[in-house]
């Protein structure tokens, strides 16, 4: 387990770096070249990207803390500090999207001639969205390998911020053209794409932060397979939760009341052996046996009305 955990510690501390590397490039040719080449999309853009170094520097804060051990004041951990900072990056998400649409359409609706950008500018922006997307890709694969949804947002960030510079791209392609328009229509679509994005992980973050079941077609088919074992007449209760990445399960088992405690303790193990067979990133499991008193204890006749819980 330690060895898992380290690697997936260095796996994140490589991704990160990456990232913050990659983002303080691309400021540095966005600002530049913008500032050069007379673009205030790209300036814009690179400003944005600005945002992301501190974005990542955040997930590198809240992953740093979750991977603490519990204490006495957090006795379950802190793994919902990445889900508290994910939560926080999907609004950051929503607010920079409406802040980009709203300019854009003052942008259609004002009057005015604009300053045409430098042809510097439009190889700016294809370096801008080929490097992001190639970080999103990079981000969320590692994120998804290793389940850890700050680094999946943060991917999405990335993704939204390709777009962005995609817009900046046909905006300058457009007023090179001279059709002006063109740069605040695509932004206005980049910052619809952002708002959905955005509203999306909120939504996921709301629910891990009310505790969240898993999947219920996985819980299901737990129940199946507990139902299977030879000594389990019943599950009276079962409850689960997602605490950040980690799963935490309870439940009550309805077993025969003639079993020796030794025999209880050892079908609780199996109980979690199976859990965590079919359920990944399970941090505890809580397993309570209810002696079944009814006579022929046999699972088909054996309901929750009959099962004595202690």
């Amino acid at each position: 387990m330690n060895l898992n955990n380290n690697v997936e510690n260095a796996q994140l501390n490589k991704v990160l770096v990456v990232t913050i590397v990659i983002n303080l490039i691309l400021v540095v040719i966005k600002v530049g070249i913008g500032y050069l080449a007379n673009s205030r999309a790209l300036l814009a853009d690179g400003v944005h990207s600005i945002s992301d170094v501190i974005t990542s520097i955040g997930v590198i804060v809240s992953l740093v803390l979750s991977k603490k051990p519990r204490d006495e004041e957090h006795q379950y951990g802190h793994e919902k500090i990445e889900t508290v900072i994910t939560f926080l990056l999907s609004i950051v998400l929503l607010y920079t999207g409406f802040n980009i649409g709203v300019n854009s359409i003052r942008t259609v609706m004002a009057t005015g001639t604009a300053n045409i950008p430098g042809q510097l500018a439009v190889f700016g922006a294809i370096i801008s969205v080929a490097l992001k997307e190639l970080q999103y890709q990079y981000v969320y694969r590692v994120g998804k390998r290793i389940e850890s949804k700050a680094l999946m947002a943060d991917a999405w960030h990335h993704r939204s911020d390709a777009f962005s510079s995609l817009a900046a791209l046909i905006g300058i392609v457009g007023s090179r053209m001279g059709v002006d328009v063109l740069d605040a229509i695509a932004a206005i679509f980049v910052s619809l794409i952002v708002i959905k994005i955005g509203f999306s992980i909120f939504k996921d973050c709301f629910q891990l932060l009310i505790d969240v079941s898993i999947n219920l077609d996985k819980l299901e088919e737990i129940k199946e397979l507990l139902l299977k074992h030879e000594e389990i007449k019943n599950i009276n209760d079962i409850r689960t939760r997602k605490h950040g990445s980690k799963v935490f399960i309870d439940l009550k088992v309805c077993v025969s009341s003639k079993l020796s405690i030794s025999k209880g303790h050892q079908i609780s193990d199996e109980v979690e052996r199976i859990i965590r067979s079919k359920v990944k990133n399970v941090k505890d499991i809580v397993v309570h046996l209810d002696p079944c008193f009814h006579e022929k204890e046999i699972k088909e006749t054996c309901h929750i009305s009959e099962c004595k819980d202690i």
